[in-house]
């Protein structure tokens, strides 16, 4: 049973299974967690619940490996149940199976991720608070939550921190950029000198997220610094870490740095090629932007929809609609059309191009409207003069319960502006 469950055969545990039923084995729990373990980890978690309510013994590993189970298969809903009923009975969770309920609580929503305390309580109450493997998932799991304060409270109360704890505070500290502040992302920085301090030795991911901190903090020269030690420690050829670089040289306007980055590493993936492509925008490098993407597609790798909203952001910047035409017709031949980044792309684009039907047509066209969509199609009216138009589409945004942001008023406002409506402005300020 245990080498079917490594290998993942399914039909040949499920023939030992019926062997262990003829043979009259199925009664002792050791083998009735071994097929429970079994069919979990061969993703048949129906029959690994059947044997788990027929077994005439448990322990805490039938249910650990339950837990364990739901959880791989991303039922989060059973695991709950599981977990709740667990605690009810009394029975304790291993650090493996606490593992894997604290990755479910960081990686699902909100209703998931509300039991986070709990989880924490049990593995205080289960003596494995100083476990550095959770310690390391569950600072990683506050931070993804937004609870920085817990994570950073949690992170201090871990007496002997490795690198896999720090990892996970770095990145914690600086995972929502447009929610932190300057303060927090120096402590990311901070927290990396104290690693190099205590003679710890920095993997790919520390230097992948101190990187990002220093892109979010516009600290260049620290960024150099890092990069200094990436090559010390030869990491420069890992793609982790290679488009991280890239931002940073980029999002200082050090274009040649970041080129020399991309040129720099073994192997180019789509990630890489985009923080390229996506850098050429930003510093306004549209036509190299362009070129870059055909140099992609002639490299056999596929553009995902990020890097096409981004070549569209060029062609827009560049008022070539045919060019953009052309990308909008690979999106969609590629399964990506019915994205939204691209839609709200290609609306910007028709409307710099002067097409105000065309942008209309593909709004139309779209199945979600966010409030980027909403803002475009009411900014390219207002910038072509069609007042009374783009007020209407914003009287429709307000309808749909699509909450207005400052470049959707400043939209509303030019609209108003060039129509010569002042009252209808004066409403809106």
């Amino acid at each position: 049973l245990a080498a079917c469950s490594r290998a993942g055969r399914l039909r040949e545990g499920k023939a030992v299974h019926a062997l262990a039923v003829l043979e009259g084995l199925t009664g002792g729990v050791f083998v009735s967690n071994s097929l429970v373990s079994m069919y979990a980890r061969c993703g048949d978690m129906g029959q690994a619940r059947r044997v788990f309510d027929a077994a005439q013994e448990r322990d805490d590993v039938s249910w650990n490996a339950l837990v364990s189970g739901y959880v791989r298969a991303g039922a989060h809903d059973d695991m709950l149940r599981v977990f709740a009923l667990m605690r009810r009975s009394g029975i304790g969770l291993n650090s493996f199976a606490l593992g894997s309920v604290i990755k479910c609580c960081a990686g699902s929503d909100d209703s998931v991720r509300d039991i986070a305390a709990a989880v924490h309580g049990c593995v205080v109450k289960a003596g494995l608070d100083s476990d550095v493997f959770l310690a390391s998932a569950m600072v990683d799991m506050y931070a993804k939550k937004g609870a920085l304060s817990e994570a950073v409270a949690l992170f201090k109360s871990v007496h002997d921190p490795n690198v896999v704890v720090f990892n996970a505070m770095i990145a914690g500290l600086c995972r929502d950029g447009a929610a932190v502040g300057m303060d927090v992302l120096r402590e990311a920085l901070c927290l990396y000198s104290e690693v190099q301090s205590q003679g710890m030795e920095p993997t790919e991911f520390t230097f992948s997220s101190v990187i990002r901190a220093c892109n979010l903090a516009g600290d260049l020269e620290f960024g150099k610094q890092i990069h200094g030690q990436v090559i010390k420690y030869c990491f420069q050829g890992d793609d982790f870490i290679g488009s991280p670089l890239i931002d940073l040289y980029f999002n200082s306007g050090c274009m040649e740095d970041g080129f020399r980055c991309f040129r720099s590493l073994p192997k180019q993936d789509v990630v890489t090629w985009t923080a390229m492509i996506s850098g050429c925008v930003q510093n306004e490098l549209f036509e190299r932007a362009l070129t870059l993407f055909h140099e992609l597609l002639a490299a056999g790798l596929k553009p995902d929809p990020f890097t096409i909203s981004t070549v569209m952001n060029a062609c827009a910047s560049l008022a070539v609609a045919r060019t953009g035409e052309q990308i909008q017709c690979f999106a969609t031949k590629s399964g990506f059309g019915r994205f939204t980044a691209i839609g709200n792309s290609c609306i910007h684009m028709y409307a710099r191009s002067g097409d105000v039907d065309a942008a209309v047509r593909r709004f139309q066209e779209m199945e979600l409207h966010d409030v980027v969509s909403w803002s475009a199609i009411i900014s390219s009216h207002a910038q072509h003069g069609c007042a009374r138009e783009a007020l209407r589409f914003f009287s429709e945004m307000v309808d749909a319960k699509v909450v207005p942001n400052e470049i959707t008023f400043l939209g509303v406002l030019t609209a108003c502006s060039h129509g010569g409506l002042v009252d209808e402005g004066l409403r809106y300020v």
